[in-house]
């Protein structure tokens, strides 16, 4: 994994908690899982990809799907297919 994007392997948003150990934040803004950036509310072309495993009897498991998400910039510059690629790689999706 290249040494500027392992950072985002550990600093994912977490919000603030109270002593209850409840997120206490209204808004949880999310982050592009290949360049680390906030992705905002006005990102309209970010994507959000929640990716399944199947079971040995050709059923989908919908109880832990596997979130990727992608901002607009990677998606504007074309990168889209090789960041795709990276991320699953990371995850050991593939």
């Amino acid at each position: 994994m290249e040494a500027g994007r392992q950072r985002n392997q550990e600093t994912k948003m977490r919000g603030t908690i109270n002593d209850k150990q409840k997120v206490t934040d209204i808004y949880l803004p999310r982050k592009c899982d290949f360049t680390d950036r906030v992705i905002t509310s006005k990102d309209y072309s970010s994507v959000q990809l929640s990716i399944c495993d199947v079971k040995a009897d050709g059923t989908i498991d919908l109880s832990k799907p596997n979130l990727i998400t992608l901002c607009g910039y990677v998606r504007g510059t074309g990168q889209s297919d090789s960041a795709l690629d990276k991320v699953l790689k990371e995850k050991k999706l593939i």
